[in-house]
């Protein structure tokens, strides 16, 4: 899909659930709601919707939550996604908390990489950020999924006042560990509008003050817009997502499907097409040879991407328009 902008759009971010196991501050703290089963996208349906998606050019796929681990089965569906015709790549962002449960199964499915969450080494920063004190499992997790073979990133978010002086700690894990470490600036989503985000600006400048020979990396890491550079000799890389203090949207390529079924052009804005709609109206009039669901998520998809704004306004939190929260939207 080419969008109004000359950009391919070839990238899909698809939540499978709005629950989680951990309570992260700017995510998910107490008190949210998780939806009800029949509100949520089926595997049949989000089957059905990436065979569409496939067909308007989407080749790659996130699955997201939530915690998409804590759905039952996600490997299933990990695996279904995997033989859809056009589609090159799937991968999966995790906390991961129970990947080692499931780890054979994910390498079984042909997942192609994931993502894991890791905003601190500190024990006790790890259970203010996320309510828990499951550090030392994750920290395991990580290792055995480099054992399995799967490519690694890990994605960290640094809070103003809570972990923001863990940099150094978190980029030199690259040192000796053959993946990614990614510095996620903060959007001014949901709860996120709450906290500060700490500019990778500023991070970079300062790794340049400890390591002057820090080199750019030019190779391709991923789908994402991070921007990678590696410390001299070190066996993995230091990746920058600087939504706030550095646009990317000019080589935007993705769109979001949240759980519920809608198709967000951009995380910014309310803007979305409503996906669920249009499958579970088929399905109610499958006897009416009119009725081609498949067709009309294919334009659907076009229609998003018809839709999809030159840029977001991150720097300027008060034209967000999207209200939802990170964990019901798909991080």
């Amino acid at each position: 899909m080419i969008d109004r902008y000359g950009r391919t759009i070839d990238y899909l971010r698809i939540s499978i659930t709005d629950r989680c196991n951990l309570r992260c501050r700017y995510c998910m703290p107490d008190g949210i709601q998780a939806a009800r089963a029949e509100e949520i996208l089926s595997y049949e349906e989000i089957q059905t919707i990436c065979q569409a998606a496939a067909r308007a050019g989407i080749s790659r796929l996130k699955i997201t939550g939530g915690e998409p681990l804590v759905r039952a089965d996600c490997a299933h569906l990990i695996g279904m996604l995997k033989r859809i015709p056009g589609i090159r790549q799937v991968t999966l962002t995790t906390n991961g908390i129970l990947l080692r449960q499931y780890l054979q199964q994910l390498s079984d499915s042909g997942l192609d990489a994931v993502n894991i969450s890791l905003d601190t080494l500190s024990e006790q920063t790890y259970e203010q950020i996320t309510g828990k004190k499951e550090l030392a499992k994750v920290l395991e997790n990580i290792r055995l999924a480099k054992e399995a073979g799967l490519k690694v990133k890990i994605n960290c978010v640094l809070l103003r006042g809570i972990n923001d002086g863990e940099w150094r700690e978190l980029a030199a894990l690259t040192k000796e560990m053959q993946a990614d470490v990614r510095f996620i600036e903060m959007m001014p989503v949901g709860y996120g509008k709450n906290f500060e985000p700490v500019s990778n600006i500023t991070v970079l400048k300062q790794l340049y003050e400890i390591y002057p020979d820090l080199e750019k990396d030019e190779s391709i890491h991923g789908n994402g817009p991070a921007v990678y550079y590696r410390i001299k000799g070190a066996k993995g890389s230091i990746g920058f997502i600087s939504a706030v203090h550095g646009k990317f949207c000019d080589s935007c390529n993705r769109m979001r499907l949240t759980s519920f079924g809608k198709l967000k052009p951009c995380l910014c804005y309310a803007d979305s097409v409503d996906l669920k709609q249009i499958l579970r109206r088929g399905q109610e009039k499958m006897s009416e040879k009119t009725v081609q669901p498949e067709e009309d998520l294919y334009r659907a998809f076009l229609l998003a991407a018809k839709q999809k704004p030159q840029m977001h306004c991150f720097e300027g939190a008060d034209g967000v328009t999207e209200k939802g929260q990170m964990v019901q939207i798909g991080g």
